[in-house]
C-alpha cells in the first residue's frame, strides 16, 4: 500500500470516528484511530492524524471547548463535531474540506483533466479552506474560464462547425470570456438541434453546462471587482461542489467534437 493511500485511510478513520460520536476527546480519538489502523494492517502515523485533526479544527469542523466552558453544572465534552463539520464529512469525496480526496475524485471521473484548470481549482480549494471566499470564487472562475477556452479551441479547430470562424478569431487576441461563452452556447445549441451532439451531452447543456458556468461567472464577477460585496462560505463551497461535474462535461464535449472533426476529415476508415 502506498503512503498516500495509507494516509488517506487514516484521515477517513478520523472522519468515521467523529461522525459516529465514538470519542469525546482528542486523546481517545487518537487512540481509537491507532487501534483501528492496527486492526486493518495500516501503519499508524500520528503526525498525519494530528495534522488532519487541526485542519478540521481550522475550518470549523471540530471544536475543542475544554472541560466546562465556565458552566460547572455540566460536564462538557473536550471535543465535539460541529454542525458544519458533520455536513462536510457526510459529503464524503465531494467535499473540498479534504483537498486530496476531492481532487482524486475529480481525476477518477476525468481521465486527463486539464492541468491548468486544476491548478486554479487547487488554489480555489485552499482559499475556501482558509475562509478567503472571494479569493476562492475568483480562482474557481479562472478554472471555469480555462475550460471555456478549451471548448472554444475544439470548436475553432473544425471549420465546418457553426460559429467556428467567429470563435477562432475571438481566441486569437485578447479573450473576453462572457461573449465568447455566448458564441459557444449558440454553437452547441445548434449542434444539439441538428442532432450532431450525442444525446446525453445535448441534454446536459441546459441542465449543467450553462447554469454552472453562469453561477461560477457570477461569483467571480461579484468577487473580482472592488465593490466590497462579500461571498459567503456556502456560496463559495457550492461552486467547488459544482465544478467536478462541469469539468467532466466539458471534457466529454471536447472529446465528442474532436471525434467529429476526425471523421469529417476522413481520418477514420469506414
Amino acid at each position: 500500500m502506498s503512503e498516500g493511500n495509507g494516509h488517506d485511510q487514516l484521515r477517513r478513520m478520523v472522519e468515521e470516528a467523529l461522525l459516529a460520536g465514538q470519542e469525546d476527546c482528542v486523546h481517545n480519538l487518537f487512540n481509537g484511530v491507532a487501534s483501528r489502523a492496527k486492526s486493518a494492517g495500516i501503519e499508524f502515523d500520528g503526525a498525519v492524524v494530528l495534522e488532519y485533526f487541526w485542519d478540521l479544527a481550522r475550518i470549523g469542523a471540530v471544536a475543542v471547548p475544554g472541560d466546562a466552558l465556565g458552566v460547572k453544572a455540566f460536564t462538557m465534552p473536550s471535543m465535539l463535531l460541529t454542525a458544519r463539520g458533520r455536513a462536510l464529512l457526510e459529503k464524503g469525496e465531494q467535499s473540498p474540506h479534504n483537498p486530496s480526496k476531492y481532487l482524486a475524485a475529480l481525476r477518477r471521473h476525468v481521465a486527463k483533466p486539464d492541468e491548468v484548470a486544476l491548478s486554479y481549482l487547487a488554489e480555489a480549494v485552499e482559499a475556501w479552506r482558509c475562509g478567503l471566499n472571494r479569493s476562492s470564487a475568483v480562482m474557481l472562475g479562472c478554472a471555469c474560464e480555462r475550460l471555456v477556452l478549451l471548448l472554444a479551441e475544439a470548436i475553432a479547430a473544425d471549420k465546418v462547425l457553426p460559429g467556428a470562424g467567429k470563435i477562432g478569431k475571438a481566441i486569437e487576441g485578447r479573450v473576453f470570456v462572457s461573449p465568447l461563452f455566448e458564441e459557444i452556447r449558440t454553437t452547441l445549441m445548434s449542434l444539439k438541434g441538428n442532432k450532431n451532439l450525442p444525446k446525453e451531452l445535448g441534454e446536459a447543456l441546459d441542465r449543467k453546462l450553462f447554469p454552472i458556468f453562469d453561477y461560477a461567472r457570477g461569483l467571480r464577477n461579484q468577487s473580482g471587482h472592488p465593490t466590497g460585496e462579500q461571498v459567503s462560505a456556502g456560496d463559495a463551497e457550492a461552486g467547488l461542489l459544482l465544478f467536478p461535474g462541469f469539468c467532466e462535461l466539458v471534457h466529454k464535449i471536447v472529446g465528442a467534437l474532436s471525434k467529429a472533426e476526425t471523421v469529417s476529415k476522413g481520418d477514420v476508415p469506414g
